[in-house]
């Protein structure tokens, strides 16, 4: 029976110590995966060690390991060896542990690729709230290796931001999961998104890079001003107008604003309808008023609120349809000449389109280009490098300079030459428009202003409402800008990426959320090595026949002296 035992310990012994080796490894491997330490690790290890040292220690006394004097000092010396091993093992961990928690990173790059500037010190330093960031990216986009390097940087100044990294190819659960958290239908490929509490903003690849050659790096910048704006206690309101025939932001058909409305949410705002009518004022918190495409009149008492509101340094975004029906005037043409703007009753064409089969063509798309935008303002100063497109829009134009206005209009686009003002409207349907320089407006043709408060001599008494009764009133500062069509600004148009560019950048100019941080980019670390042709020479005989033939004369050398 004794030897029935011993026969069954001696054949199953090895697999079950090989079976608690796995168990333990498991164990491990499962800790790692989910990065703690729980049941489900602490189980297999713990099982799977008695084991092992269980039957290690059975194994050593049925075989009288230690019977002999130079067995026990074998086995004295071999435990001596594992026990010196775990020792080092241990102090190998302590230090690695140490230095994961306490260590310093020294950038040697000569543009300072993996520092942070002293303001987004100052500001980790400060945060006393939980940032998430998520980078949505596909391994092997531009920039990508920098991004998560700097990122890491973050990370590194404070314990307050967690940086993930989801492949939205390879991992669409956890890109669902995300949009989901988030409340948001859809989730662009190749953005960062910062998380904090139940606000959210999403940071482009476009944005991180300068958009002129050779491509500078502004990650820092744009990564900073998202934490700042998903930190703050209040989120930029901005209200769409409604009962005038706009266009919906809950309306998801290509000629509805739903694309912006995520843009916009995506940018830390929150969207909102409004009825002017029904309200009687502008909310409190109105950061933006945005009225996109109006087709019937707003009442007197409508325009006297939103005049009330822009007197009260309110911001209005106001995207225009022209008047095909000459009987549908909006009312805004009373209005806006307030604030030196010039509306006008045509629609923009241009008649320099060469389309297949048919020629030059007259059309109402327009494309406008770098030399089509404003020359200096916050708004256009990053499109230069992409097109505009705009269709079915009419005029709208800054007023000369007057000393007795208290704004100052300024032009962002126009329409590339050969384009023209058509005022002919109502026959706009049926026939080919042709320029008429008696009543058509000649190119190029303006097509967006935008107007702020400016400096005012003493002198000026009675220029604006606000001033009527009281010579010494200021403006408030208000800011507005008015883009002659809404086309541009629906789900139709709006995957181009300067149409997405430049109705952000007029929300953010109009909301004060221009860039404030001044923290400059960072140009690509190319290193070259100016090699002259002699130089070429000895590198292309040094690495192609002199290293190989090396090892062939030692080679020859020691057959030689071998034979010897």
């Amino acid at each position: 029976m004794n030897k029935k035992k011993n026969d069954w310990f001696d054949q199953f012994s090895g697999y079950i110590i090989l079976a608690g080796i796995i168990a333990v490894v498991a164990g491990f491997g499962i800790s790692r995966i989910f990065d703690s330490w729980g049941l489900s690790s602490f189980i297999p290890v713990g099982v799977g060690g008695g084991v092992v040292v269980g039957l290690g220690a059975v194994t050593a006394v049925r075989k009288n390991w230690f019977s002999t004097e130079a067995a026990k000092r074998k086995a004295l010396v071999g435990t001596n060896v594992a026990i010196m091993s775990v020792f080092a093992a241990c102090i190998f961990a302590i230090v690695g542990f140490l230095n994961n928690r306490h260590y310093e990173r020294i950038d040697l790059t000569v543009t300072g690729k993996y520092s942070l500037s002293p303001k987004t010190k100052n500001i980790l330093k400060n945060l006393d709230k939980s940032v998430v960031i998520t980078t949505l990216f596909n391994p092997g986009e531009m920039f990508y290796e920098q991004i998560l390097d700097i990122l890491k940087e973050y990370a590194y100044h404070t314990d307050k931001i967690k940086v993930e990294s989801i492949d939205p190819l390879r991992n669409r659960t956890k890109v669902e999961e995300l949009a989901k958290r988030l409340n948001i239908s859809d989730l662009q490929l190749n953005t960062v998104v910062f998380e904090c509490g139940e606000y959210s903003k999403h940071v482009q690849q476009n944005e991180v890079i300068e958009k002129q050659y050779p491509f500078k790096f502004k990650g820092e910048e744009a990564f900073t001003e998202a934490i700042l704006s998903v930190t703050q206690e209040k989120q930029s309101a901005i209200y769409f107008v409604t009962g005038h025939g706009e266009r919906q932001f809950e309306d998801f058909d290509r000629g509805g604003i739903s694309g912006i409305a995520n843009a916009l949410k995506r940018d830390n705002c929150r969207v909102a309808p409004l009825d002017i009518l029904t309200a009687k004022k502008i909310p409190d918190d109105c950061d933006v008023l945005v009225i996109a495409g109006p087709t019937k009149a707003y009442l007197t008492e409508e325009l006297n609120v939103i005049r009330g509101y822009l007197e009260n340094r309110g911001k209005l975004l106001l995207m225009l349809e022209p008047a095909i029906s000459p009987n549908a005037p909006t009312g805004f043409k009373t209005l806006l000449p307030e604030y030196g703007i010039a509306v006008r009753d045509d629609v923009v064409v241009y008649n320099k389109v060469n389309m297949p089969l048919f020629g030059i063509q007259t059309v109402a798309e327009i494309y406008v280009g770098k030399d089509e935008y404003a020359e200096d303002h916050p708004i256009t100063n990053d499109l230069k490098n992409f097109n505009t497109i705009l269709f079915g829009a009419c005029s709208v134009d800054a007023s000369p300079p007057n000393d007795q206005m208290p704004y100052k209009a300024t032009v962002l686009m126009r329409a590339p030459e050969g384009s023209w003002g058509e005022t002919d409207v109502a026959n706009l349907r049926q026939k080919k428009p042709e320029y008429n320089i008696d009543t058509d407006l000649p190119g190029p043709v303006s097509l967006a202003v935008a107007s702020q408060i400016k400096e005012l001599p003493k002198s000026v008494t009675q220029s604006h409402p606000s001033m009527a009764n009281d010579p010494t009133a200021k403006p408030q500062g208000a800011r507005l800008v008015v883009i002659g069509d809404v086309n541009f600004a629906t789900n139709e148009y709006i995957e181009n990426p300067g149409n997405t560019d430049f109705f952000r950048n007029s929300i953010n100019w109009l909301a004060r959320k221009e860039t404030q941080l001044g923290i400059s980019a960072k140009p690509p670390d190319f290193r070259k090595a100016t090699i002259n042709p002699l130089q070429m020479k000895v590198i292309f005989w040094v690495s192609i026949a002199g290293i190989p033939v090396i090892p062939v004369i030692i080679g020859s050398i020691v057959w030689w002296k071998r034979r010897r």
